[in-house]
């Protein structure tokens, strides 16, 4: 699977999701510190495991013996073109790809594809940590970042003294990368949740902490 199909659900979803902006908690409990994830897929692509969203404005993903199929909601979709995206994934290992009434699209691939997928969404995640840490203007306090195998929690080492402004903000980034990964290795969509620690670098204690459920709860406790 190409790259760009990543770059392209990670970008339009960044873009979407900003409107929506939530803060982190402070000084909340410590978790504990994952692993740099590998190359593999995870240990839940054990043949006959099915898992799916049912709101077509969420990703949801569904497993077989055989196949796995990808919804994108038509939210993560916006300014993109369906024939392009079509064209790619049916390069790329995607056997049928369904341009469903809601706008969204359904793509089902072979379990190889699947996992060539949540490969190169690990390759992106990391070109972009890679990116931030070299960003020394806008994140001048980071000095590492590692995340669990299943992209669920990030860790973010940080110069304490010189941490703060809008270096927070930042969590938001992986809320996505995190919920859209583990969208796309199927689980359940009532179980998809990221958090991100911004941790002393000096020290280990975690000095803000937050998750994307409760930035999403936030959003709409303030929208009603």
């Amino acid at each position: 699977m190409k790259k760009k199909i990543v770059a392209l659900m990670l970008a339009v979803s960044l873009t979407v999701s900003f409107t929506a902006c939530g803060t982190p908690k402070n000084n909340a409990k410590e978790s504990s510190k994952p692993e740099v994830a590998s190359d593999t897929a995870e240990s839940k692509e054990a043949d006959g495991e099915k898992e799916s969203g049912g709101d077509s404005g969420t990703l949801s993903a569904e497993k077989n013996m055989l196949s796995v199929e990808v919804t994108i909601p038509a939210s993560l979709l916006e300014g993109s073109d369906p024939a392009e995206l079509t064209e790619e994934a049916e390069e790329n290992g995607v056997k049928e790809v369904t341009q469903n009434a809601d706008g969204s699209v359904t793509m089902k691939m072979t379990k190889e594809a699947h996992k060539e997928l949540l490969t190169s969404m690990k390759v992106s995640i990391d070109e972009s940590i890679n990116e931030l840490l070299a960003d020394k203007e806008n994140c001048p306090s980071f000095d590492s970042i590692t995340y669990s195998d299943d992209v669920a929690t990030f860790d973010i080492k940080v110069d304490a003294d010189s941490f703060g402004g809008f270096e927070g903000i930042y969590a938001i980034t992986f809320y996505l990368m995190g919920n859209i990964y583990q969208a796309l290795n199927a689980v359940p969509e009532e179980e998809i949740n990221t958090t991100v620690n911004f941790i002393n670098k000096d020290t280990g204690e975690v000095i803000q902490t937050g998750d994307s459920a409760s930035m999403a709860e936030e959003a709409s406790d303030s929208a009603e």
